[in-house]
């Protein structure tokens, strides 16, 4: 006999991870890859570091972040990202990633910084499981998530992804400090809701960084530029 499972985020108002299991056959995911490109949005516009110092946050504003003499971390979606290289791969035909990546776009960051959190959008949309996304993307995360967090990857799913990128004087506040708070907005994200995010920096290395959710408001500790992944918990409902 057929039955028909939903899965659904813990929290009520995140009901989008729909799966079916049927007899034997294995719970499958369907990624729906097009809530990863879901607008986040800054919560609060500065944030202090344990050291005393100030970092102004924001979303992009055209300008450059690497440009700005000022600590600055700006947070910007996928969505944002993915049109900023297109825009310049449609200027700029037949010229290769390589020879793009230094090229500054309309998000604020470098083609290539644009391009570390598209493939990682990629990879959520060709992705399987929760397992196989993190053990391809994310290998140190992935031999640390379930002691981190408490609980299988297995019991997550991927809800937005964005990129967040320091100034050098904000890099150098980080540093000195160690990391930061910041503040954020993710659609549907409300109190009760088990989140945790997983932070590469511009090289690639992984980590698994526990959230908290206050008011509403997503609060990530944040150690170096890179894009982040938002995962929020799941549970199987008959």
């Amino acid at each position: 006999m057929r039955k028909q499972w939903i899965l659904k985020l813990t929290s009520v108002s995140l009901v989008a991870v729909m799966a079916a299991a049927m007899g034997s056959q294995a719970l499958a995911i369907d990624w729906h890859p097009s809530r990863t490109q879901s607008e986040v949005e800054v919560s609060e516009s500065t944030t202090t570091t344990t050291t005393g110092s100030t970092i102004t946050v924001t979303t992009p504003t055209g300008d450059q972040v690497q440009d700005s003499e000022a600590a600055v971390i700006q947070v910007t979606p996928v969505s944002v990202t993915l049109t900023a290289n297109a825009a310049v791969e449609a200027a700029n035909p037949g010229a290769t990633a390589e020879q793009l990546a230094a090229v500054a776009t309309e998000s604020g960051l470098s083609y290539a910084a644009n391009g570390q959190l598209n493939n990682l959008y990629n990879q959520v949309t060709n992705a399987e499981s929760t397992e196989q996304l993190l053990e391809t993307t994310a290998p140190a995360a992935a031999a640390t998530f379930e002691t981190t967090v408490g609980a299988s990857a297995s019991e997550y799913a991927p809800i937005a992804l964005y990129d967040v990128a320091a100034s050098a004087s904000a890099e150098a506040v980080i540093a000195e400090s160690g990391s930061v708070q910041v503040a954020i907005s993710v659609p549907g994200v409300a109190d009760g809701t088990q989140v945790v995010a997983i932070c590469w920096d511009r090289n690639g290395n992984s980590r698994t960084v526990p959230v908290r959710v206050v008011n509403g408001v997503v609060y990530l500790t944040v150690y170096s530029s890179g894009p982040v992944m938002i995962m929020a918990r799941t549970q199987v409902q008959g």
